[in-house]
């Protein structure tokens, strides 16, 4: 008797997928899948069988019907971890692999700007007025993104991206940090910063 892996959108793909998060849905789906030894039937490798017996042509092949229901399965769950606004895309198809790769070829592009737009974003935010915490908060909002879409920023670039930004008030100790011998992490920089905000405040 043939044995299927169960897999619901509920419980295997709890991202949704929405116009703006692509990349972690899709290393969600390609993760879980990759554990459940399942992988194979959305990237190809895994092709459907002949749907009769080559010994005859008109015999039904129990080899299909297995293939075919553990597919059914997976498009199911890849369906359903849809938002209603996407669903469309993929309602039409016939295998997993028909809808993740609609899906790939619609959204891949997508995120690729969407990328280029939070790098622009992190490249040009100076702090202005704000507040060291509400900028700072900004910048590493805006980074976790980035890391979120697969496209992730490493801390000394990060820290580069903030010094540049911070305005006139905080030259003296931004050209310190810049020459340190040893890189600076985003947490000691952030406390760093928010003395030096403090005791301007008291001069």
């Amino acid at each position: 008797m043939t044995t299927f892996v169960e897999v619901t959108a509920h419980t295997h793909f709890p991202i949704k997928l929405t116009a703006n998060n692509f990349p972690v849905w899709r290393k969600q789906v390609l993760a879980t899948l990759t554990g459940l030894g399942l992988d194979s039937y959305i990237d190809g490798t895994t092709e459907a069988p002949s749907k009769v017996l080559s010994t005859d042509n008109t015999k039904p092949n129990p080899a299909y019907r297995a293939w075919f229901r553990q597919d059914q399965i997976l498009l199911g769950a890849l369906l359903g971890s849809c938002s209603d606004t996407i669903q469309p895309i993929v309602s039409s198809a016939e295998t997993s692999r028909q809808a993740f790769k609609r899906l790939t070829e619609s959204y891949a592009s997508v995120s690729r700007s969407r990328i280029i737009s939070l790098k622009s974003r992190l490249a040009n935010n100076p702090k202005g007025t704000r507040t060291i915490t509400e900028f700072l908060n900004d910048m590493k909002s805006i980074a976790d993104e980035l890391a979120l879409a697969q496209s992730p920023i490493d801390e000394e670039d990060l820290i580069v991206h903030i010094l540049g930004q911070l305005g006139d008030d905080f030259t003296n100790i931004s050209s310190a940090l810049k020459i340190r011998d040893t890189p600076i992490t985003f947490p000691d920089l952030f406390d760093k910063l928010l003395d030096h905000e403090r005791t301007i405040k008291e001069t």
